[in-house]
């Protein structure tokens, strides 16, 4: 009976030492899952999408869980876009564009003349339009493009850009030299806009197109002609379309070499990128991170551990901390954003749903 007493007791043990093991095990499986973000885009306050190890993600629940929905190839990404919570486009190393138009459920793949540059889509209510800048790759500054165009589910070469030693002139057409920094074209579909930049300091491209990218004219800002000593930085231009009007609004950054800071300035068009007025500027020590446009009013300047954010189309600016490493930063409206944070193991990946005075950590 002694034996046996004894053979119960070591049982037991031997049992609760297991029922612990699983506990841990468990607690290990609710850890939360690490990603490498490289890019998020929310579309809405709830859904969005995310690039990531050549992977896919998309996000119903405002960026607190991520399904992959990748399609099926393991080639390397080399362009995207994100149009809306349903409609997005991958093109990949071996020049395959995946489009999918239900969330990543299903994906369409197509061998198009291109395997670099900048993909840029518009839905009307009589389709879609899509462009693609190609690009030959980056060479001592200077980017070769040329502009493709949808056309009847086939991409058709529209525009030639020059290219170094083409004796042809072409006035037409888009030089080689510069890095173009954007590329977006109007929801009338007609109006593009590419934005250059050089490593000469005063030189800046902005050229503009009003047949749907056939031809291009390059335009002069006399905004930013008195800036001839400083170098000229560009970032994304976004329309914005109310009533009868649509608003351009383009960044520029403007770096003075002489006292080492910044001047960021704020412009916007109402006529097509043909005028441009300065909305708002201001300096910093540092060179911007990015700069989000949510809408005609709610901006974004992310610098160095700081978020510089206007309510009011830049009359105003307030000044709020962001978590640390922070490298994109994205508002949907005044109110929701998100912060893609790098970290050890990948990326994490923060919310706020009151204009950036607060971060939660989701990821």
């Amino acid at each position: 009976m002694k034996r046996f007493f004894i053979a119960l007791l070591v049982l037991t043990i031997f049992l609760s030492g297991c029922g612990s093991k699983t506990s841990d095990v468990i607690k290990n499986n609710n850890a939360k899952q690490t990603y490498d973000f490289q890019y998020i885009k929310m579309t809405t306050q709830y859904n969005g999408w995310a690039l990531g190890e050549n992977k896919i993600y998309i996000t119903s629940d405002k960026g607190k869980t991520w399904i992959d929905v990748s399609p099926a190839t393991k080639n390397n990404i080399f362009s995207w876009y994100f149009l809306n919570e349903n409609y997005s486009w991958v093109l990949y190393s071996d020049g395959t564009l995946y489009e999918t138009r239900n969330k990543g459920k299903s994906w369409v793949g197509s061998k198009v003349p291109f395997t670099m540059g900048k993909l840029f889509f518009l839905q009307k209510k009589d389709g879609l339009s899509g462009w693609m800048l190609k690009e030959y790759g980056p060479a001592s500054g200077d980017s070769p493009v040329d502009v493709y165009k949808l056309i009847d589910s086939k991409w058709t070469l529209i525009s030639k850009g020059k290219m170094p030693n083409n004796s042809l002139k072409d006035d037409n057409s888009i030089s080689f030299e510069g890095e173009k920094t954007s590329f977006i074209f109007l929801s009338d579909a007609k109006t593009g806009i590419i934005t250059v930049e050089y490593r000469i300091p005063g030189k800046y491209g902005l050229y503009l197109s009003s047949d749907s990218g056939y031809t291009w004219n390059k335009k002069d800002i006399p905004l930013l002609s008195v800036f001839k000593d400083d170098s000229i930085l560009f970032y994304s231009p976004r329309f914005f379309d109310y009533e009868k009007e649509t608003i351009v609004i383009l960044p520029v950054c403007i770096y003075d070499i002489k006292h080492n800071d910044y001047r960021i300035i704020f412009m916007d068009s109402s006529d097509d990128g043909s005028t441009w007025k300065e909305v708002s500027s201001f300096s910093t020590k540092e060179k911007p991170i990015e700069i989000n446009l949510a809408d005609k009013n709610n901006w974004n300047v992310l610098i160095n551990n700081v978020l510089f954010i206007t309510n009011d189309n830049g009359k105003t600016w307030n000044k709020v901390n962001i978590p640390k490493n922070t490298v994109q930063i994205q508002f949907v409206d005044s109110k929701n954003g998100w912060a893609l944070v790098k970290s050890q193991l990948g990326t994490n990946l923060y919310y706020s749903k009151n204009g950036g005075l607060s971060w939660e950590n989701l990821l």
